[in-house]
């Protein structure tokens, strides 16, 4: 034990112990704290990597969706518009009764074709995208019934209504559109 205290004394004594001490535990410290980022590194690592996955489902799923809306829109378009069109040609046999049946169920099978994918749907994209599409969804059906309830024979106003709401139609439309392309713009997948 002497020859210890001798070492001691001439190398700087308690000092010196000290020093080592700090440092031994210092160390011990610095590895326990580089374990746990290392740990938590790799915990975000992973939730990002599963967010990535989630991300890229959610953007292709999102986006089949407002392929398959887009197609039946543009049939409910059609048929609207094509209710009560400006220049018509008609089958002189067919009655006006028979082409007005013709082109309701027309319109009725592409209506509800497109409201089935647009509910179906509703949980799975934007619901600013929703709203446009009811408010399309609105119009049609007015333009319908202006359609199928009309007074008889072709007054001015019949005309001038059916004008109006197929430009109302094309407008939100267009609208709708627009709502579609910057809500793709808007999402990025996560890499």
């Amino acid at each position: 034990m002497e020859t210890f205290t001798i070492v001691m004394g001439s190398l700087g004594g308690v000092s010196f112990v000290l020093t080592g001490l700090i440092a031994y535990f210092g160390n011990l410290q610095l590895e326990r704290y580089k374990s746990g980022l290392e740990a938590a590194t790799l915990k975000i690592r992973s939730l990002l990597e599963s967010s990535v996955h989630v991300s890229k489902a959610q953007f292709d799923k999102e986006f089949s969706i407002y392929q398959d809306i887009w197609v039946h829109l543009v049939s409910l378009r059609a048929t609207a518009l094509s209710l009560r069109p400006m220049m018509d040609s008609h089958d002189p046999t067919e009655s006006e009764e028979q082409r007005m049946r013709r082109r309701l169920t027309a319109f009725s099978e592409s209506f509800y074709r497109f409201r089935d994918a647009m509910e179906n749907n509703r949980p799975f994209y934007a619901h600013s995208v929703y709203e446009s599409l009811g408010k399309i969804f609105d119009l049609c059906y007015t333009e319908s019934v202006e359609y199928q309830h009309k007074d008889p024979g072709w007054s001015k106003e019949y005309w001038e209504s059916s004008r109006e709401n197929g430009k109302k139609i094309v407008e939100a439309i267009d609208a709708c559109c627009e709502q579609i392309r910057n809500r793709i713009s808007s999402m990025s997948i996560a890499q």
